[in-house]
């Protein structure tokens, strides 16, 4: 059994910030979701293999999403970003609605 590694061209390293990259992680969460079960969860290992990027990157883009979430969330409803208190106590109303 021949066990060489060939080199495709998909394995070739990409450049830094380069819209084939995003391509691939947007491809590669389409088909995750897609696929996935309702109400399945996955790891940020299992997101990373399907977006074949690292597991850190996905942690990187599940932060910044958040980051901009709570921002916009602060915005539309008039809440001090910087006081975690108010918006913690604004999530909890709308959870228990």
């Amino acid at each position: 059994m021949n066990t060489e590694h060939i080199e495709t061209p998909c394995e070739a390293p990409l450049p830094r910030n380069s819209g084939e990259k995003t391509r691939r992680i947007d491809l590669g969460l389409a088909v995750l979701s897609a696929t996935a079960a309702p109400g399945v969860t996955h790891t940020p290992e299992e997101i990373a293999c399907f977006c074949d990027c690292s597991p850190s990157l996905i942690l990187e883009i599940e932060a910044r999403a958040l980051r901009k979430m709570r921002k916009k969330i602060c915005a539309k409803f008039n809440i001090d970003l910087g006081n975690e208190t108010d918006l913690r106590r604004w999530l909890a109303l709308q959870l228990n609605s």
